[in-house]
């Protein structure tokens, strides 16, 4: 039987976190990472590569508070706000990153957010800027500080159970036998973006997809609910709309990915070929749009936005990608998305037609003459400048460029934040508040994320301060 101070399940931003801090403060360190070495999609990995980082405590535990929406308890946001104004540093230190301050915060009318950073690796001179390599680069980074390390690393080794003893955790059960933990377990194995079950039970509709990592199947959940934790903001998610497409192989599958509708001219429908939001969240990639998405129809009994469709024509086909190829699915080389859109509109993803109504009859939509109505309306809202909805005059770009194209979004995103509920040290919580002694979190497995996003790269900057956090609170340190 093994025995090390702490076992570590999950290898993404926040395991490797943990890890590093766990093994530069003396301990010995073993990360169990379900997902082989040549199959390793973190979401990390797959992320923008963005990190938030706040000026003052004081500014940045106003601000997560607010962006909470009183989910959140603020000893809570306080421990991670402390631990984001030199979450820099220590990537610097760490992994010797660099970083451009791209952004602020997503909210700025809320308190605190002046003292709010978004930062991208390297000589980002935009906000996504592709050449700082994304998220790929970041986490490339981190791993090779903990390649460096004496940290042992075993891959393919899916951690099965929490081992309690007397109330306690003292291990983690594999396939391959336990391995136990002196200091106790941190679990930063993410959230449960492919579980079917767990997302129809928790989430505010269904049904949502995710970008992310498709290694998080909810295990962290399941083994913390099974020793004894807690659970909290299980219908929280960092959304978006997004696109879910069929896989044409034989065991069929599907692959999702983030949707960039910029530039315009877009427009985006319900079921019925109705607008019924300002598509500019969507087109900035902010993280609101998807509420709009959750409408809950009780005289149809259905979710009347789910999907939504978003119709456009030819200047945008040739833009470029609808995806981010530096982001997600296409990143991490899932899937290869063509430059001009072609492969996908052979494959069906992307419908095509002559007239907006033969795009949506293609699409599937149940009333395409409804969008060839709706489309008319905002070509007249463009020339006018006035649109019904509010959208600024400047992305009023008419649809009037044949062909035409419509395309399914679905309300989803990076990742779920629901999880076992947490303390400001990192500790996991059973029902009463009280902590299960020697069982620890970080990451987007429960992280401290209420009603709104804080800002482009909060995920990363939690995951990097809680995997600090949980290992120093194991360690007494």
């Amino acid at each position: 039987m093994d025995e090390v101070d702490l076992v570590v399940v999950g290898f993404g931003g926040a395991g490797a976190a943990a890890a590093i801090t766990a093994h530069d403060a003396g301990a010995r360190v073993v990360v169990l990472e379900k997902q082989a070495d040549g199959a390793h999609t973190p979401s990390t990995r797959m992320s923008g590569g963005l990190v938030m980082a706040v000026d003052t405590a004081a500014d940045g535990a106003a601000y997560l508070d607010a962006c909470a929406g009183g989910m959140i308890p603020a000893d809570v946001t306080a421990a991670w706000a402390d631990s984001a104004t030199d979450v820099l540093d220590w990537l610097g230190k760490t992994a010797g990153l660099t970083f451009s301050r791209i952004n602020t915060a997503e909210h700025p009318d809320l308190p605190g957010a002046s003292g709010v950073g978004v930062y991208q690796p390297g000589e980002a001179a935009f906000r996504l800027d592709p050449s700082a390599g994304g998220g790929d680069a970041l986490f490339a980074a981190v791993a090779a500080a903990v390649h460096s390390r004496e940290i042992e690393i075993r891959w393919s080794t899916p951690a099965q159970r929490l081992v309690v003893e007397d109330g306690r955790v003292v291990g983690v059960s594999t396939a391959a036998g336990e391995i136990r933990a002196r200091h106790g377990v941190v679990l930063a194995c993410g959230g449960y973006e492919f579980d079917e079950n767990l997302k129809r039970d928790n989430l505010r509709a269904y049904p949502v997809h995710f970008y992310g990592n498709p290694g998080n199947t909810g295990d962290g959940v399941r083994m913390a609910q099974a020793a004894g934790a807690g659970l909290w903001h299980m219908n929280t998610m960092i959304g978006r709309a997004i696109g879910h497409f069929p896989l044409d192989t034989a065991d069929g599958g599907w692959l999702n990915f983030i949707i960039n509708i910029d530039p315009p001219g877009h427009v985006i429908v319900d079921k019925r070929g109705s607008r019924y939001a300002d598509e500019t969240m969507q087109a900035q990639l902010l993280h609101g749009f998807y509420y709009e998405m959750l409408r809950y129809d009780y005289d149809r009994a259905e979710y009347s936005r789910i999907p939504s469709w978003w119709v456009f024509d030819e200047r945008r086909r040739a833009a470029g990608p609808l995806t981010l190829s530096h982001i997600g699915a296409v990143k991490v080389g899932l899937y290869d998305w063509s430059p001009d859109n072609s492969a996908e509109i052979d494959r069906g993803w992307i419908a095509r037609g002559d007239t907006v109504a033969q795009a949506a009859a293609a699409a599937g939509m149940d009333d395409p003459d409804a969008l060839a109505r709706t489309v008319a309306e905002y070509n007249e809202a463009c020339a006018s400048g006035v649109d019904a909805l509010g959208r600024a005059a400047e992305t009023l770009v008419p649809l009037d460029s044949p062909p035409y194209y419509c395309v399914p979004l679905y309300p989803g995103g990076s990742n779920t934040c629901g999880g076992p509920v947490r303390d400001a040290g990192g500790r996991v919580l059973d029902p009463y508040d009280v902590p299960v002694p020697g069982l620890y979190a970080a990451g987007e497995l429960g992280q401290p994320v209420g009603m709104l996003y804080p800002a482009d790269g909060a995920n990363l900057s939690e995951a990097f301060c809680f995997g600090r956090i949980a290992a120093r609170t194991a360690l007494g340190s």
